[in-house]
């Protein structure tokens, strides 16, 4: 057997090389990666910015159509909910935790749920709604009481049907109504 050749001037260990070049490797690989998913994210943005101008330009033909009676509708359904939302907020105070509210125009019915921390409150903000000139019926579908470790709550479910355009003049009956009934015309009664 051989005796291995120990030189003490030179310290013993591997070659440098084989290593940074693995170091340098996965450099080039995680810059490489990172540009691709730059690329894959770059391209994404672009196919939903594509798909919302797509989007927003059916939206604008929609509404800014060159029909007057289509505008009319549509602002009409636009502002149909107005009195109803009106009366929601109006009335909405601290103590009420609104859970869900639906608004239906076409049947002015307000389904509503919330919770408070009593059914008397619940019952008062009812009876407001009911006292409210806008206010059609109240009806006070069900009642829950929940008893909870950090406060018991009341869930309460409320039917709420609407006036349509309570306060609000219709145009033409607010002409002819400034103006007085009609003047017989000066030939005495139409023939």
């Amino acid at each position: 057997m051989k005796a291995p050749a120990l030189n003490l001037h030179r310290a013993n260990r591997p070659d440098a090389a084989p290593g940074l070049i693995a170091l340098a490797a996965g450099v080039v690989v995680l810059v490489l990666t990172m540009q691709y998913l730059d690329t894959l994210t770059d391209q994404r943005e672009s196919a939903i910015a594509k798909q919302e101008q797509k989007f927003r330009t059916i939206s604008n033909a929609h509404r800014h159509s060159g029909d007057a009676q289509a505008a009319k509708l549509m602002a009409q359904q636009r502002y149909a909910a107005e009195p109803a939302r009106a009366l929601v907020e109006g009335g909405w105070n601290p103590g009420i935790a609104l859970l869900s509210v639906d608004i239906a125009p076409a049947s002015r019915t307000i389904n509503m749920q919330f919770e408070t921390r009593s059914a008397q409150e619940a019952l008062s903000y009812a009876d407001w709604l009911q006292a409210q000139p806008g206010t059609e019926n109240v009806t006070v579908k069900r009642q829950t009481e929940k008893p909870g470790p950090p406060v018991k709550s009341v869930e309460t479910s409320l039917q709420v049907t609407w006036r349509p355009f309570f306060g609000q003049p219709v145009a033409g009956a607010s002409a002819t109504a400034s103006e007085g009934p009609p003047a017989a015309p000066p030939g005495g009664a139409p023939k």
